[in-house]
């Protein structure tokens, strides 16, 4: 695969995602989650508006690896590899943590649906990285 296309697709997936993150963040946590049962105290309201601030944060640095890496897509090849390689360890670190918050207590089952999408993009970055 050609780097700048594989740029193109990390970028373009990961703004998509870091947009999806921050139109709607707690409606993103309970599609992610689950729904919390019945009326919110107020304390609870607060964490899940705090949550869905980080959520935000989070897709907004989505956003940002996204666009360097969609206008970083005409690097020289090799300049294109080590940014693609680089983007590939930083997905595997983020998988690690999203599976370390099951194992350390923090949710109670392991999210799946942002492990298949970032073990796409780190195939894709380091596919074409390193062929």
């Amino acid at each position: 695969m050609e780097e700048s296309l594989a740029l193109v697709i990390v970028g373009g997936v990961c703004s998509l995602l870091g947009l999806v993150m921050n139109v709607n963040p707690i409606k993103f946590d309970e599609d992610l989650y689950g729904r919390l049962d019945g009326d919110l105290s107020d304390r609870e309201t607060i964490l899940r508006n705090f949550g869905a601030q980080l959520r935000c944060a989070c897709g907004t640095l989505l956003i940002a690896i996204g666009i360097i890496a969609i206008l970083n897509r005409e690097l020289p090849t090799s300049d294109a590899e080590n940014l693609l390689i680089s983007l590939g360890i930083g997905f595997v670190l983020l998988m690690g943590v999203i599976v370390a918050g099951f194992y350390r207590k923090f949710v109670d089952v392991i999210v799946i649906p942002p492990l298949v999408i970032f073990s796409v993009l780190t195939v894709i970055c380091f596919y074409a990285g390193l062929m």
